[in-house]
C-alpha cells in the first residue's frame, strides 16, 4: 500500500458513499505516519486522519478492507467522537470502536468487516467485541435465548413461546 493507492481508495469511497463526504469535509488533512499503530483521527474540531500504511499493508487483504478502516475513522468524525471533551479512557475507546465496527458489519457485510474478524480472531477478552461474532458465539447466543427460564405465560423452558408472540 502506498499513498497514491490509499488516496485513490479514499476517493472511490467518497464517490460510493454520500456520508463519507461529510466526514471528509470535516477532516483537515490526511497524514501518513508510523506515529500511530493503525489509523486514527485527532480529537479536535478539524480532525486530521492519521494513516499507518504499514498497518494497512500487513492487515488489509482487499480494497474493501482498506475502505472499512477508513469508514471506521470517518464514523468517529460523523458520530462526534472527535469533538467530545470527555477523556478517552481505554474502556470508552473500546466501546466506541465496538459500536462502529458493528455498524460497518451490519451496513456493509462480511466483505468489509472481515479485516476486523481476522485482526481480532484470537482475542478472548472484551476486545472480542471489536469483531463480528464467530459461528460458535452465534450458536451459543441462540441457545441461550431459546433455553431461558419459563416465560411469563407459564411455559416451560425451550423454544420461544408461541403465546408470547
Amino acid at each position: 500500500m502506498n499513498e497514491k493507492r490509499f488516496n485513490a481508495l479514499l476517493q472511490e469511497l467518497i464517490d460510493e458513499n454520500p456520508f463519507a463526504i461529510r466526514a471528509v469535509l470535516k477532516i483537515l488533512d490526511v497524514h501518513f505516519t508510523d506515529a500511530v499503530p493503525t489509523l486514527a483521527v485527532t480529537r479536535q474540531s478539524k480532525p486530521r486522519l492519521l494513516v499507518n500504511l504499514q498497518f494497512i499493508s500487513d492487515h488489509c487483504r482487499s480494497d474493501r478492507e482498506v475502505k472499512a478502516v477508513i469508514i471506521h475513522e470517518f464514523l468517529h468524525v460523523l458520530l462526534g467522537h472527535t469533538e467530545e471533551k470527555k477523556p478517552m479512557t481505554p474502556a470508552r475507546h473500546l466501546a466506541l470502536d465496538a459500536v462502529i465496527n458493528a455498524i460497518i458489519h451490519r451496513q456493509y457485510g462480511p466483505e468489509y468487516s472481515s479485516m476486523m474478524a481476522s485482526y481480532y480472531a484470537d482475542v478472548t477478552d472484551l476486545k472480542k467485541l471489536l469483531r463480528p461474532m464467530t459461528g460458535q458465539e452465534v450458536s451459543m447466543k441462540i441457545t441461550a435465548v431459546t433455553m431461558k427460564s419459563p416465560c411469563h405465560n407459564g411455559c416451560t423452558p425451550g423454544p420461544p413461546c408461541i403465546r408470547a408472540i
